[in-house]
């Protein structure tokens, strides 16, 4: 079934069809004689067809690196939401923390006419940024800063910061900080900062605090907190760059002392307030993120964007809450 042939069988022309399925101006009485052709051919326009008329596809690409899936799933919920209401589709692409799949990804998203980007990522965007700043459509990008380009991050030292703060430690306590290593550091640096500093307002030396780093897992937290509770010094508060590495750690402290309550055991905090840990392991101090607030923000951007090419670059730093203290 053709455009033509549902034009002959509504007894007009097939230039009145393509006005009737791109919204404009027809006659009620050639409106309801193509409506009634379309019911019963059940024709479907070419969607090639029509982004080669329009030069649109009404479709957002999603490209998403590995990260926290509890911030995955929100962050993509809350950009379907908006996306969605406002008849746009998403196609959704994950590429791990592949740099050079991720370049692939994007010239690939290009090549289809997709309108917008949206880059979710724990990671600093690959070298080839130039990619980006290229791009014939808008770019936006969640969890990092890139200059020049729309951004929307939390305020990751501010939550650190105010998280360490509200542990109360004392001057004197023992205090370990797992980062994470490798290319996550960008996010991860900024909240190692905040929590020495938020630990430096209570009192504590930052030049005690045992920093070290492990991988964005269960078992990197582990590993490194099995050979903390090893260490003769003894340590009151393990704190967590994500909630993912904190698993790990009260994993360990259970094998070594039966329960993360025993008065022997370091106080965990974690980053990011995961749903089933704090269901497995109960309620530990944590900050808790609006995710899907986070995709919802982005998503405006991006719709802005297209209405309006001319508008510059938002950068926009969302807040959080301290939970579990």
């Amino acid at each position: 079934m053709t455009n033509k042939e549902v034009a002959e069988l509504a007894g007009v022309s097939s230039a009145a069809v393509s006005r009737f399925l791109n919204g404009g101006y027809l006659s009620q009485e050639k409106r309801e004689r193509i409506a009634a052709a379309i019911e019963e051919t059940g024709y479907v326009p070419s969607a090639n067809a029509r982004i080669l008329r329009t030069k649109k596809s009404d479709t957002i690409g999603v490209i998403l690196t590995k990260t926290d899936e509890n911030a995955m799933s929100g962050v993509v919920s809350g950009l379907e939401k908006y996306f969605f209401a406002g008849d746009y589709g998403t196609s959704l692409t994950y590429v791990g923390d592949d740099s050079k799949e991720q370049a692939k990804t994007m010239r690939s998203l290009l090549e289809r006419q997709i309108d917008g980007i949206v880059l979710v990522s724990s990671a600093p965007v690959p070298g080839d940024i130039s990619l980006y700043e290229r791009a014939r459509v808008p770019v936006v990008v969640v969890g990092q800063h890139v200059r020049d380009m729309s951004c929307v991050r939390f305020d990751n030292f501010g939550a650190a910061y105010d998280l360490a703060s509200s542990l109360n430690c004392a001057p004197e306590s023992h205090v370990a900080y797992i980062d994470v290593k490798g290319k996550y550091r960008s996010f991860g640096s900024d909240r190692r900062k905040g929590f020495i500093a938020g630990l430096e307002r209570c009192g504590v030396d930052a030049e005690s605090i045992k920093v070290c780093a492990t991988d964005f897992t269960v078992d990197g937290g582990y590993r490194i907190a099995t050979d903390l509770l090893a260490d003769s010094r003894g340590y009151d508060y393990i704190s967590c760059a994500t909630d993912t590495i904190a698993a790990g750690v009260i994993k360990a402290i259970r094998e070594r002392h039966g329960s993360i309550s025993s008065p022997r055991a370091p106080r965990v905090s974690g980053f990011g307030d995961d749903a089933i840990l704090q269901a497995v392991a109960g309620p530990i101090p944590s900050v808790r993120f609006d995710y899907e607030e986070c995709g919802i923000k982005a998503a405006e951007i991006m719709v802005d964007q297209l209405k309006d090419r001319t508008k510059l670059a938002v950068s926009l730093v969302l807040g959080y809450q301290v939970v579990g203290v």
